[in-house]
This record gives C-alpha cells, structure tokens and sequence, in this order.
C-alpha cells in the first residue's frame, strides 16, 4: 500500500495568514521607512526571525510570529489614528525669552566665557539650547542626571556628547582638551543641578584649558549652589568665571501670546484660561500639552478649533484635577 502524505490544516492555515500579513507588514515599512531591525525592537521579534519570516523562509512556529506581527500592525494602527487627531505644536518661535537665553549663548561661544542660565521647569531652556546647536557649529548641549554628577562621570559624558571614541580613563580629561582645543566651541550644560560641585569643577577645567564657552542650565537650586560657591574657598575660582547669568522663574506676557498666536487660539476666554496655565508649574510646556490634547478632543469631535470645555477636559485628563474656574 502506497503511503499517503497528509498536509496540516493548521498548518495551511499559519502559513496562508502569514502571507497576508507580510503584504500588511511590508506596506506600513515602506510607507514609515521602517527597516527589520526597527520592526524587531518594537514588536518583541528578533531582528533575524523577522527578516527570515518576511523572505518566507522562518523554520520555527510561524504562529507565533504570525500573532506578535499582527498585534504589532493594530497597535501601529491605534497609534496612526491618534496621530491623526494630535495637532502639532508650532516650530521653534524666537520668543522674548528664548532671545535671552540664546544671547547667552552667543556671548559665551564668542568670548569665550562661562555663563548661567536658570529658571522654573517648562520656560524654554532645553528648547533654545537646542535651537542655538542647529544654528551654529560646535555646539555640544549635555544633559545631566543623578547619574551624571562626579568628576568621572561628567567627562565620560562629555566624551560621548562631543563624540570622541573609547579612550583609557587616565587619559580622558587630555584627550577632551585636545579635541576642544581651537574649536571656539560652546558646552552646554543642561539639568546641571544635578552635579556635584567636584563635577562643576571638572568642567570649569576644561572651560580654562580647552578655552570653550560653558553654559550651566538648571534650576533655582543650582543658581543657589554656584552663588554660595563665590563663599567656598575651594570652588570660588568657578563663581568668579560666571561672566554672564540669566535667571527667569516664569514666562513673560509676550511669551505666551505670541505662542497663543502661532496655535491660532483667538476665543478670548480659552486664552485666558490658557495664559493662566502658562503661569502655573510646568509653563510653556503644560500649556503646550493641554491645548495640543485640548485640540485632539476637538478634531476628534470633528470640530477644527478647540472649546473652553476641550481645555477643561484636557487639563483634567492631564493633571487628574479640575481647572479652578477662577484661572481667568
């Protein structure tokens, strides 16, 4: 008797739902410019398993991978509708408080100097760091963390930001000089309340070596620790280096009506209710969320412009509470 082989349904059915699904795949990748690797990272697939289930040639469970592509395209969906609801915040604006920061900047890049910028959360420090970067050339913004704060830490990411390759720890601090050395470049430093005063040191060297212009950004704390530094014995040597310093706690008027403008609000209550937002903690920065969010809710309602209950909504969604009604 002959032997008769036999075909698993679900077998088929695996290998039919992933040829769907490749057609599926392959079009959002070419649309998002999307490679196998970057498919691989957002969807829990390894990068070579990907690649070999896309060229049909994937030997292991095709289900597996058929149920991980298919919950990575929904998702992709949901995220594609959201993004169509989401307006997008205006581009960079030369507000009055972003031309003071950036005179900062000019002057200390020029001179070369050590400058200081500080102020509340949301008012545009980071924004115009990294505008004054695309505009002008050798320009290097550092960011700082908790885990960014001693001597040794702050070169290695000092290191990384300028974008020197792996040297041996002894030498780090030399070779740093002599690659900023000549540059008439600009370090900017941001979140610098987190560095202790030994890492401010660090870098006030290499402000004196490497004769580069150095901007510390941060918040009132850290405008307090470089004041009290001009009363250290040790570290007074970087208050006295602070050739300019800029503090601003909140956003002026200007700033948030030239900001109202370039979103289009022109309903008089939604943008006092708004400059109101602007003026509480978090700033430019909260008040660009809520209205972005406020406008989702409109055009989701398939209304162009935003409501004064959009606002309330969108704030309530964010914060968990209800905007006072005495914001005006």
């Amino acid at each position: 008797m002959s032997e008769i082989s036999e075909i698993n349904p679900d077998t088929e059915a695996h290998a039919e739902r992933a040829r769907v699904l490749r057609v599926e795949l392959q079009a959002v990748m070419d649309r998002d410019g999307l490679s196998p690797s970057s498919v691989g990272s957002q969807s829990g697939i390894g990068v070579s398993t990907v690649r070999a289930w896309l060229n049909d040639t994937y030997s292991g469970r095709v289900d597996n991978v058929n149920a991980k592509v298919e919950a990575w395209l929904k998702a992709q969906a949901s995220r594609d509708r959201i993004r169509k609801k989401v307006a997008s915040a205006p581009g960079y604006l030369d507000l009055p408080t972003a031309d003071t920061f950036m005179t900062v900047f000019e002057f200390c890049q020029a001179t070369p100097e050590m400058g200081l910028i500080t102020g509340g959360a949301g008012i545009g420090k980071t924004t115009a760091a990294e505008e004054y970067q695309k505009r002008s050339p050798n320009v290097w913004v550092m960011t700082c963390s908790p885990t960014v704060s001693s001597p040794s830490a702050v070169l290695n990411k000092v290191r990384v930001v300028i974008e020197m390759t792996d040297v041996r720890a002894r030498d780090l601090e030399e070779n740093i000089v002599r690659k900023l050395r000549g540059t008439g470049g600009l370090l900017i430093v941001d979140e610098a309340q987190h560095l202790r005063k030994d890492g401010i040191d660090a870098l006030r060297s290499l402000y004196d070596v490497a004769k580069i212009g150095v901007v510390f950004m941060g918040n009132e704390s850290l405008r307090k620790r470089i004041e009290g530094m001009g009363r250290d014995v040790d570290f007074a040597m970087i208050f006295s280096r602070v050739g300019m310093r800029k503090k601003r706690d909140r956003p002026i008027t200007k700033d948030i009506v030239m900001l109202l403008d370039a979103w289009g609000v022109s309903d008089q209550a939604c943008r006092s209710r708004l400059r109101w937002i602007a003026l509480q903690p978090g700033a430019l920065r909260q008040m660009t969320k809520v209205l972005a969010y406020a406008r989702m809710l409109a055009r989701g309602a398939d209304r162009d412009t935003e409501t004064m209950r959009d606002i309330e909504m969108s704030w309530k969604e964010l914060t968990g509470n209800d905007l006072p009604a005495a914001s005006v």
